[in-house]
Parts: structure tokens; C-alpha cells; sequence
């Protein structure tokens, strides 16, 4: 689980702006457009990748037995991904940032196939289906809120981390189904407030650089979409463990 929220106070990015190369200014509904295709192209190379690779394998045992150094090379790179996101990224070019994200977004495919192979494919893609609607309705309460939630990522961000604390914690002394179902619910609740929070930095972000550096604007979107990507994995993820159908 991780959520990439530090790209926008970063001084290197807020530095960026102040060059000499402007835009003449685009609409929201072209940049948040953009935005999203970035995140659609994200998630269907993941979960296209994924469930190509589920086809080739008839269970979680049979895939990691037939693919274990593509498995073990996926979370290696995840982990490095995770580095440069979190510390490089926003000293990268758009290109960069773009080929990045679709790398990663391919990384994750082969991370999430042995949790698809859990489940029968009829459930995974009715919870897809159901993240979907209820991402919607997150996504447009944050794009058309009034209201001021520059405070709310410092308070998901913290739950998120002790949540995290918590579920290492009861990996080794409380691995129960009930704790279990309890540390899902509350992933869910914060990534909810993530999606809805993310939507609206990518308003209050576009209304602050929309005549800034044409780069700048490019990178924000792909980060944008990068965030609202990770927001909807996570969801599915939580959601797939509660009510997805396990295979006999």
C-alpha cells in the first residue's frame, strides 16, 4: 500500500515553475481528461498483464512454481519503483515520468496475478465493476467540492501508516479473520478518503499552475494519474479480500 502525495511540495517542483517557458492556459476538463486516460492506460496494462497471466496458470502454487524469478525480479523492482517515485521522480522529465509509470503499472501486473488466481474470475471482475462505480463517486466529490480539504492528506496519510504499523503487528500476534476483515474495512475507508482527496489536489493543483511551464503541467498530470492509479488498486485489493469468491 502506498499513496505518492509528495511530488507537489516538493521545492525542486515548486522552483520548476518559475521558468521562463509558460503556457497560454487549457481547459480543466482537457487536463483532468488527460489525466485520466493516464490512469486508464495504467490499469489496463496492469490488469491486462495480470489476467493474461492467469490464463497460463492454474494456481497460485502453479504460478509462482512456473515463474518464481519473474515473480521475485517483480517485487525487486516494485520496491525500487516505490524509490524513485517517492524521491526521484519529480527531477525527471515528462518522458521519463511517463515510461515510469507504464513500467510500473506493468510491474504490478505480475505482483497482483497470484492474488487474482485466489478468486474466481467471475468475482474479480464483478468487484472490479464495483471499484469502478464506487471510485466514480469519489472521484466526482473531490473534483466539485467547495469545500477545503488541504488538510485531509496529512490526516489519511498518518492512519495509512499506523494502519500499516498495526497490520505488521498482527501478521505476527493477531492473524485472525475478524482482525483481518477489520484492517481491510479501514484500508478502504482511507483509500476512499484518498481518492476524494487526490481529485481534489489535481483541482486546486491545475488552478495554481494552469499558465505555468507546459513540462510542468505534463509531469503533474502523469503524477496526478499515478496517484489516483494506486488509489484504485488499493481499493480493489481490500475490496477483492471481503467480498470476492474464493476458488475451491
Amino acid at each position: 500500500m502506498n499513496n505518492n502525495n509528495n511530488f507537489f511540495n516538493n521545492s525542486s517542483y515548486n522552483s520548476y515553475s518559475n521558468q521562463n517557458t509558460y503556457t497560454q492556459g487549457i481547459s480543466f476538463s482537457s487536463y483532468i481528461a488527460k489525466t485520466y486516460l493516464w490512469m486508464f492506460l495504467g490499469l489496463g496494462i496492469t490488469f491486462g498483464l495480470s489476467f493474461f497471466m492467469t490464463l497460463k496458470s492454474a494456481s497460485v502454487i502453479d504460478f509462482i512454481t512456473n515463474n518464481f524469478e519473474l515473480y521475485l525480479g517483480g517485487v525487486i523492482a516494485s520496491l525500487i519503483f516505490v524509490v524513485i517515485i517517492g524521491f526521484l521522480v519529480y527531477k525527471l522529465p515528462p518522458l521519463a515520468a511517463k515510461i515510469i509509470f507504464i513500467l510500473y503499472s506493468a510491474d504490478m501486473g505480475i505482483i497482483l496475478t497470484p492474488t487474482l488466481l485466489l478468486y474466481e474470475f467471475g468475482s474479480v471482475i464483478g468487484v472490479f465493476a464495483a471499484t469502478a462505480g464506487i471510485y466514480l463517486v469519489l472521484a466526482l466529490i473531490g473534483l466539485t467540492t467547495q469545500r477545503d480539504m488541504s488538510k485531509l492528506g496529512s490526516i489519511l496519510g498518518i492512519s495509512l501508516f499506523g494502519i500499516l504499523i498495526y497490520s505488521l503487528i498482527s501478521y505476527f500476534f493477531i492473524r485472525t479473520p475478524l482482525n483481518n476483515l477489520i484492517i481491510n474495512i479501514i484500508v478502504i475507508v482511507i483509500f476512499m478518503g484518498f481518492t476524494v482527496f487526490d481529485n481534489f489536489k489535481i483541482k486546486k493543483e491545475f488552478t495554481r499552475l494552469q499558465y505555468a511551464d507546459s513540462r510542468l503541467l505534463e509531469k503533474a498530470s502523469i503524477l496526478s494519474a499515478l496517484s489516483l492509479y494506486m488509489d484504485y488498486i488499493n481499493l480493489f485489493i481490500r475490496i477483492l479480500a471481503i467480498f470476492g469468491k474464493r476458488r475451491d
